[in-house]
């Protein structure tokens, strides 16, 4: 339902072609938010992300579906093993194509924006989403991507659905959304010289 997209995101370049850029996970956040009974409201997260811009452009990001945080310990437990079965599928994977060229021209400080195709794979399932995102040169080394829009993952498209399903049944709740917002913001920096 979620990894998506997250995704999404990796669209940017780099000043060094030559290196790769990784992900810093202390600096980096994937958000999904689910709406229940109608109009509740909560928002959820991964902790664990990992990931890289690589020499050739290729961006991924790996999600750790086991690391969700959803504020309560039942129900994170729940969501691994009903909806996500992290026992047979332990990650969520982003990948898009980015131009190394484009944010070699940035000062620290500058941004563009950029709408691009992501791949996701999750739970067996694998979708193009589109992402809108700023790309910003936080430092000489480093990148932070953010979405300017939510990217709306569709629990049908990854066979999500009988797991919300169960989910509901089991809260004894009248309904969870299928589609769920997801947003992120992630950092990237050059290996130290």
């Amino acid at each position: 339902m979620k990894h998506f997209i997250i995704a999404a995101l990796l669209l940017f370049t780099s000043a060094h072609a030559q290196s790769s850029y990784t992900l810093v996970p202390e600096k980096s956040k994937l958000v999904f938010t689910s709406i229940k009974s109608g109009f509740v409201i909560e928002a959820h997260e991964f902790k664990s992300l990992s990931g890289e811009i690589n020499e050739q452009g290729l961006a991924s990001v790996t999600i750790d579906l086991a690391s969700v945080e959803t504020g309560i310990d039942i129900r994170n437990e729940r969501m691994k093993s009903m909806l996500f079965h992290v026992e047979k599928y332990a990650q969520a994977l982003v990948q898009t194509e980015v131009s190394l060229s484009a944010l070699k021209n940035l000062k620290v400080g500058e941004s563009f924006h950029r709408h691009v195709p992501v791949s996701v794979e999750l739970h067996g399932q694998k979708q193009d989403l589109v992402a809108h995102s700023d790309v910003v040169k936080t430092s000489e080394t480093t990148v932070t991507i953010y979405n300017t829009k939510p990217v709306l993952v569709n629990a049908a498209e990854f066979d999500l659905v009988k797991g919300i399903a169960a989910l509901q049944k089991i809260a004894g709740l009248p309904s969870i959304a299928t589609s769920v917002p997801v947003t992120f913001k992630l950092t990237f920096e050059l290996p130290s010289k």
